[in-house]
């Protein structure tokens, strides 16, 4: 064998080892990766599922909390429908009554003017309302004390849902 022809097999062994050398650096960086690109995979699916584990039990907390502030608002509704069937019981009965006020409301009477708990005194001597329309008058009144009981309850639950999704 000439020294050209020694240097020749040495050149191809020479690539031989390069090609198998860069193939097994390209199959251990793919594993690498993979193994990489798989542990990353599994830390966002325990990081996700942390996540949804924490967000299932802050729901089911607020739940029980709406459940138990509904239930709360229930009784209370009962509550006022008691008081108002109560009530108007009593004034189809004649024993309270609903008077008319006495003299006209003054023109310059806004209300702005005065705190809505500033009492106006007593009206006086005038006459009492059919007890059929002062029955009729009450439920009225419930009617609009319970929408501003339920427009309440929904800017609060909003409050709530706000300070929560801040969080």
């Amino acid at each position: 064998m000439t020294t050209i022809e020694r240097s020749l097999a040495a050149l191809i062994v020479l690539a031989g080892l390069l090609v198998v050398g860069w193939l097994g650096v390209m199959h251990y960086g793919s594993t690498r990766y993979s193994a990489g690109y798989a542990a990353a995979v599994a830390e966002g699916k325990a990081a996700r599922d942390a996540a949804a584990e924490i967000n299932r039990i802050t729901e089911a907390d607020l739940r029980a909390q709406l459940r138990a502030r509904d239930s709360a608002a229930h009784i209370k509704e009962q509550e006022h429908a008691r008081d108002l069937a109560a009530a108007q019981r009593r004034v189809r009965a004649g024993t309270d009554r609903l008077r008319c006020p006495t003299g006209p409301v003054p023109a310059g009477a806004t209300p702005g003017d005065r705190p809505a708990t500033a009492a106006l005194g007593v009206d006086g001597t005038g006459p009492d309302l059919v007890p059929e329309v002062a029955a009729e008058i009450l439920a009225d009144g419930a009617d609009i004390a319970r929408i501003v009981r339920q427009y309440d309850r929904v800017v609060e639950r909003f409050e709530e849902c706000r300070a929560v999704n801040e969080k």
